[in-house]
């Protein structure tokens, strides 16, 4: 069950839905406020998580993909961005 939840502040600004479906960690993994490692980190995901996407994320400059990605962990349930450089399908 959820006790709470934590959700970024920032929106994803695409949709791709050929990005939709369940992903896993390929290492240690921050979840963000926003798309850029210059952005809060909301949690550290250990290697392995599970994550689900539905199709969204935001472009960074760079061309990496932010993909808007939610997991629920010790009973938190957490919404955030991840960089799909460490996200495998």
């Amino acid at each position: 069950t959820v006790k709470k939840e934590v959700k970024a502040d920032d929106r994803p600004n695409a949709e791709d839905n050929k990005l939709a479906g369940t992903y896993v960690t390929t290492a240690d993994l921050h979840m963000r406020n926003g798309a850029g490692t210059n952005k809060k980190s909301l949690v550290i995901l250990p290697k392995g998580t599970k994550v689900k996407n539905y199709g969204y994320y935001t472009q960074a400059k760079s061309g990496t993909k932010w993909l808007w990605v939610q997991v629920t962990l010790k009973g938190v349930q957490y919404t955030g961005f991840c960089s799909n450089k460490y996200l495998k399908k």
